[in-house]
């Protein structure tokens, strides 16, 4: 269908910087990840599907600026080409052990002005070393991307992942969306 499934820069954030969104990350107000589910009719939470906390920021934050700008590179680059209007406050997920994220995709149903979600984006912002499992996974794929604290990969919302579960440790990541006109 498309000459690549995802886009993947192995060092878009620079390991200071990635430290930096960490230390500055407050997670008092903190909220469970949802599943957002057809048969549930919305979000729902599901520990079977889902055990991740979440908080948000705003897409125009400093990681929201930086992962609008590779969204959008990845989307000429990857050939995708996709019409892209808006991009999403960043989810910023933290996955302890057994945290995790099963199978799912990223696609929304078109909203009443018939947006939807085309591209999805996740940063992985801390060290690999600090936690076990937790790898991004494609399904169907033989060769699964690397990523390391810093890398950036960006891929079509209706692309089906998953997050492993973590083993061990801490996982943290940032996540967004990037939406436009409906598929048709």
């Amino acid at each position: 269908m498309f000459k690549y499934d995802y886009w993947l820069w192995e060092s878009a954030i620079s390991k200071d910087d990635c430290k930096h969104i960490l230390k500055n990350l407050n997670w008092e107000n903190s909220e469970a990840g949802l599943y957002f589910s057809n048969k549930a009719g919305g979000a729902e939470q599901n520990d079977k599907q889902r055990i991740t906390d979440v908080i948000w920021l705003p897409s125009f934050s400093v990681i929201g600026c930086v992962i609008n700008t590779y969204v959008r590179d990845a989307n000429k680059t990857a050939e995708w080409n996709f019409e892209l209007t808006d991009i999403e406050d960043i989810q910023i997920s933290r996955y302890e052990t057994s945290g995790h994220y099963g199978w799912h995709k990223d696609l929304s149903l078109p909203n009443q002005n018939g947006i939807q979600r085309k591209l999805s984006c996740s940063v992985l912002l801390n060290d690999v070393s600090e936690f076990e499992g937790g790898q991004l996974e494609f399904k169907n794929r033989e060769d699964q991307p690397i990523m390391k604290q810093g890398s950036l990969i960006v891929f079509p919302s209706f692309i089906e992942h998953q997050v492993v579960p973590v083993t061990k440790g801490t996982r943290y990541s940032a996540v967004s969306w990037i939406s436009g006109p409906a598929f048709k």
